[in-house]
C-alpha cells in the first residue's frame, strides 16, 4: 500500500492511500495500523504531495555502506545521529542552503516507525516497521572540524527531503538507489550492500532512543556522497526501487 500526506484547496492535510492517479482519503490514519476506512478520491493533480511524515526524531546512520567505507572483513558498527523534525520537507520543496558553504545531498532508504518500542530484539524488529520511503541526508561541511553530524552538519531546517509516500509492503532486498543532480548521475548504490539491515538498524537505534510511530531512520548512504555537492538553482533527483522518485530544488539563502 502506498500512502500519502497531501494538502487540498480547502487548506486541510489529510493521509490517503495512492493508487495510479488518485488518492483515496483515509479517515481513521494511524501508523499502529492499516485497517482503514476511507472517504472521498482525489486526483493528484489536484492535490500537492507533502512529506509524508512529520516525525518527533529523525535519526540517521552514518558509515552503513560497504562501498562507502570499503570492503573489510569485519566492519564498524555505523553511527548515530538526529537531524530535527523542522528538517524535514517532502517533494519539490526547496532545500535552503548557505552560499560558500560546502554542502552535499545523500540518497537513504528511509524506516517509518509503526509501533512504540525501546531495546527491540532482532526477532521483534519487523513489528515495529509501517513502510519505507526515500530520503536525502542533506549533509553541510565541518565547522572547523569541530560539528560533524552535530546541528550546523545535520539538523539544518530543510536538510531532510522525504517522500514522496510510504510503501507498506516493500521488499527491501536488493533495491537499486540512485541520486542525480542536474541530470547527471552522482551516486548508485543497491540495500544489499549494506552493513546492517533494516531489522539491526531498528534494534541498534531502540539501545538508545525509544521509537515512536512517525519517527524515521535513514539507514545510510552509497559510496561518492561527498562529491555530491549541491548549490543554489541545482536540481537534485532520488530514485529508490518501488519507492518513487524525491525531486527538491535548491536555494541559496
Amino acid at each position: 500500500m502506498k500512502i500519502v500526506r497531501y494538502q487540498i484547496d480547502n487548506g486541510l492535510v489529510y493521509y490517503g492511500e495512492l493508487k495510479n492517479n488518485s488518492i483515496r482519503r483515509i479517515l481513521n490514519f494511524s501508523f499502529c495500523h492499516i485497517n482503514y476506512d476511507y472517504g472521498e478520491e482525489t486526483l493528484v493533480s489536484e492535490a500537492t504531495i507533502l512529506a509524508p511524515v512529520t516525525p518527533e526524531k529523525v535519526i540517521g546512520l552514518a558509515y552503513n555502506y560497504k562501498d562507502l567505507v570499503g570492503e573489510k572483513t569485519t566492519y564498524d558498527e555505523p553511527l548515530v545521529f538526529l537531524k530535527s523534525p523542522e528538517s524535514i520537507i517532502g517533494p519539490n520543496d526547496v532545500i535552503n542552503v548557505f552560499e560558500g558553504e560546502v554542502t552535499w545531498a545523500e540518497v537513504e532508504l528511509v524506516i517509518v516507525i509503526g509501533k512504540e518500542g525501546k531495546d527491540i530484539c532482532l526477532e521483534n524488529a519487523a513489528q515495529h516497521i509501517f513502510g519505507y520511503t526515500i530520503g536525502n541526508d542533506v549533509t553541510m561541511a565541518n565547522i572547523h572540524g569541530r560539528d560533524h553530524h552535530l546541528a550546523r552538519s545535520k539538523a539544518l531546517d530543510t536538510f531532510c527531503p522525504v517522500g514522496p509516500y510510504i510503501e507498506t509492503s516493500l521488499l527491501v532486498k536488493n533495491l537499486s538507489l540512485i541520486h542525480e543532480i542536474n541530470g547527471v548521475l552522482f551516486q548508485k548504490g543497491n540495500t544489499d550492500n549494506r552493513i546492517l539491515n533494516d531489522y539491526e538498524s531498528v534494534a541498534l537505534v531502540s539501545r538508545f532512543i525509544k521509537l515512536k510511530p512517525g519517527d524515521i531512520i535513514l539507514t545510510g548512504t552509497p559510496a561518492n556522497a561527498m562529491n555530491s555537492l549541491i548549490n543554489g538553482g541545482n536540481r537534485v533527483h532520488m530514485e529508490i526501487t518501488n519507492l518513487g522518485v524525491l525531486s527538491n530544488q535548491v536555494r541559496f539563502k
